[in-house]
């Protein structure tokens, strides 16, 4: 009891970089930590904007603009996660079940306003699956873990989801989920599509555009390829969710997943917000207090606000010299936990950005 009680006033005094920063940021309002709810996926939406102050790192890049540096994973963090693999679709253990919801609400509202489908994409002779909302999408999911967010994807109709992940333990959790019957991944013959699920582990995003964009490259080169051709082997929509507080240097890892976007390619990122609220709900109340995280999972330094990333996507100085294209912030909203708690239900709330929060950027 004693030691418990001398853990907590410890835990519960934030670090006095976090004093510094209050005059920095702008701070208020959110309730949001960690969820866990039922084991899969309905929907809800919102939007708005930001918050501020760190200085980005920028990314490491060669000398070819299409060359990046592949080291962008911290071991630690990595096999934390690799040891987290056998719970991932448990939602009493796994937060992210909870929130995969409104996420996915989230994602669904901002493809209907800023990519909606063309009428070549309406075809009402096809397979049924042409009505689902991420027809004929190419989605790239970075850090899918065990893949939560995947299945969805590839359930709303993406002709091809690649969900691409640092840990080879989550990935083999992920491959074997898709092959099990509450996935809803096998339809019956009646309803078979060409919808294509692809997993990736043990390499970073760095390294898959790397070998990606080097691909594209020989094919646009060649007398049989067209840039046509080579255009439709990026992506129509990139998702890096609660996954840039957890890398060494989120800027190389943006700058990445924006190289491997189409044009008119929308990338989602969400995270935490590094706010006094956020150290209080996501680390000492989520980690100390409930147990709904396990204790390290997050440093409250590595979080970030929706300011910076969006610095970090659509500065000028990101995107000047790569060929990478403008990219311009579309939607904010925050993730919000909603009372009573323990039901571990959440909303979308474009006003309340404190704590845990989700943004859109379209590539022009």
């Amino acid at each position: 009891m004693m030691a418990k009680r001398l853990l907590l006033r410890h835990a519960t005094r934030p670090p006095s970089c976090i004093l510094h920063c209050i005059s920095r940021s702008n701070l208020v309002r959110n309730l949001a930590s960690v969820s866990s709810n039922n084991h899969h996926n309905n929907e809800e939406a919102n939007i708005s904007s930001s918050n501020t102050t760190k200085s980005p790192t920028s990314p490491s890049i060669g000398n070819n603009s299409s060359t990046f540096n592949n080291s962008n994973a911290n071991p630690n963090e990595v096999n934390k996660f690799s040891s987290f693999a056998s719970h991932w679709w448990d939602s009493r253990a796994n937060p992210l079940v909870g929130m995969n919801p409104i996420r996915i609400k989230f994602l669904r509202d901002v493809v209907d306003s800023f990519q909606p489908s063309s009428a070549a994409d309406v075809d009402t002779t096809a397979a049924p699956n042409i009505q689902l909302p991420l027809h004929n999408k190419r989605i790239l999911d970075i850090g899918c873990g065990g893949g939560l967010l995947t299945e969805s994807l590839s359930r709303l109709g993406a002709s091809l989801v690649v969900g691409v992940d640092a840990s080879t333990h989550v990935v083999e959790v992920a491959k074997r989920h898709s092959f099990h019957e509450n996935s809803r991944l096998v339809l019956p013959s009646s309803l078979q599509d060409d919808r294509d699920i692809r997993y990736i582990g043990g390499i970073t995003v760095e390294e898959l555009a790397n070998s990606w964009l080097n691909e594209h490259e020989k094919e646009q080169t060649s007398s049989s390829s067209s840039s046509q051709q080579q255009q439709h082997e990026l992506f129509d929509i990139i998702t890096a969710l609660e996954i840039i507080e957890h890398v060494p240097n989120p800027s190389s890892l943006l700058h990445a997943a924006k190289s491997l976007l189409k044009p008119n390619g929308i990338l989602l990122v969400s995270t935490i917000n590094r706010t006094v609220k956020s150290y209080g709900l996501a680390i000492i109340a989520a980690e100390y207090i409930s147990g709904k995280v396990p204790i390290g999972t997050h440093t409250w330094d590595m979080f970030w606000s929706p300011a910076e990333v969006e610095q970090m996507i659509c500065s000028s100085s990101q995107t000047s010299n790569d060929g990478d294209g403008r990219m311009t912030q579309i939607a904010v909203s925050g993730m919000v936990l909603q009372p009573p708690f323990i039901n571990m239900e959440w909303k979308l709330d474009g006003s309340d950005t404190d704590v845990n929060w989700i943004g859109a950027y379209q590539k022009q």
